[in-house]
């Protein structure tokens, strides 16, 4: 049993979002098995009241509120300093203290830094304290990315954010014992940024699914075909990323699905319901659901699953979901990178409007198709994606780690 520091950039319980899936059963695995210190920011007030929750778990507890507007501001600091607006919008300020306290103090075994943006938290602490990194994604990648479709002046703040980032996130393995990703493509990506020399440094920590939570069987009476036929998209509707998905596949691919099945119905399921996705509901057959009680009930009332993401990083936990309900996923190449299953067995992978509305077309054609693709969806998230399966190799890692740290 070790004594291990957790710091995250954001509240790690409940995990009804993308990167609080991953830290919450990161954190809940750990909590099992080790004395953990545990600090976080919170930047949404209804967050608070989980601190109880996570405060009869952990050895000690720290969280820093912050405003997503103040974040905002702060963030325009990296301009001045250099830093990325990404480090920029987190404050040093009581999270630092928890954490020079506690280390200085001689009883910390490890640190887990979840996010990037957490690793100034520990500046100035004791070098003889092994460090796990766990960026989960190549951000600075996906800042590339917007900066090629955004309109200047975003597209000069997205390519300098980019730029900046990707240093950082070079400093950051340079600094610890273990940088992890959540794909191997990932990892992929970001080693080609390193000196061969720190290679050996970055890891592939892959998302798991909640099997027993998502499973299609819990929802017998939602097995029978729903009439109309339903298309999902599942998500944090204020991510953008989301936004852009779910605006290009209702204005450039529903239409086209809808003429053929004039009564279908496309569910966007995920809150907030922020205006941008609100205003889709002016489409016919469009219905903007906002946050759900339970995400596996409402996928298992749909026919087919859509991803048709243009903007994507790492391992994208919505077309996990939906194969493990054993439900067939439209994927774009975006949404299906990170993912080993198979495309045309495991799940449809279509690259263009022409290929998706094929696909669709396919699926909600065919009864058998649905079900022959959807049955060999769920069998590879067993197969290749129980938390069980992931959270092993997070075994690995610390303890080769803290290994290597003793010879």
């Amino acid at each position: 049993m070790a004594r291990i520091l957790f710091l995250a950039h954001r509240i790690p319980y409940p995990p009804n979002k993308g990167d609080k899936i991953r830290s919450w059963h990161f954190l809940d695995h750990l909590l099992e098995h080790h004395d953990v210190h545990l600090g976080f920011y919170i930047d949404e007030s209804a967050d608070e009241k989980h601190v109880a929750f996570l405060e009869g778990k952990a050895k000690s507890l720290c969280f820093e509120r912050v405003s997503k507007r103040a974040q905002k501001l702060m963030a325009l600091r990296g301009l001045i300093d250099g830093r990325p607006l990404t480090l920029a919008a987190y404050p040093k300020n009581k999270l630092a203290t928890y954490v020079r306290d506690l280390t200085s103090a001689g009883g910390i075994d490890l640190i887990f830094l979840f996010s990037g943006a957490t690793m100034q938290l520990i500046e100035g602490v004791a070098s003889d304290i092994p460090v796990i990194a766990d960026l989960v994604d190549v951000d600075s990648a996906k800042w590339t990315a917007y900066s090629h479709v955004k309109p200047w002046p975003l597209s000069w703040l997205y390519r300098r954010e980019a730029q900046v980032l990707s240093d950082y996130e070079r400093q950051i393995t340079t600094a610890t014992d273990a940088t992890l990703f959540v794909s191997e493509d990932e990892a992929a990506v970001f080693r080609k940024t390193l000196d061969a020399s720190l290679s050996a440094k970055v890891r592939a920590v892959s998302n798991g699914v909640n099997l027993t939570h998502f499973d299609p069987q819990r929802f017998e009476a939602a097995k029978a075909e729903s009439d109309p036929l339903k298309v999902i998209f599942t998500g944090a509707m204020d991510y953008a990323p989301n936004v852009e998905a779910a605006e290009w596949f209702t204005r450039s691919i529903w239409p086209r699905v809808r003429a053929k099945y004039p009564s279908a119905e496309f569910l966007i399921a995920g809150g907030p319901k922020v205006s941008e996705v609100v205003v889709l509901e002016r489409a016919e057959g469009v219905r903007v659901l906002g946050y759900v009680d339970d995400m596996a009930e409402t996928i298992a009332s749909a026919n087919v699953v859509v991803a048709p993401l243009l903007t994507a990083r790492g391992i994208q936990n919505k077309v996990l979901e939906g194969m493990a309900m054993a439900k067939p996923v439209v994927a774009t190449p975006a949404a299906h990178e990170g993912i080993a299953a198979t495309a045309g067995d495991h799940l449809l992978v279509a690259a263009n409007e022409d290929e998706f509305t094929a696909a669709l077309d396919e699926l909600l054609t065919s009864k058998d198709k649905r079900e022959t693709v959807g049955n060999a969806a769920r069998a590879f998230i067993e197969d290749h994606h129980s938390w069980a399966s992931c959270l092993s190799k997070l075994d690995k890692v610390i303890a080769e780690v803290m290994e290597a740290r003793k010879k």
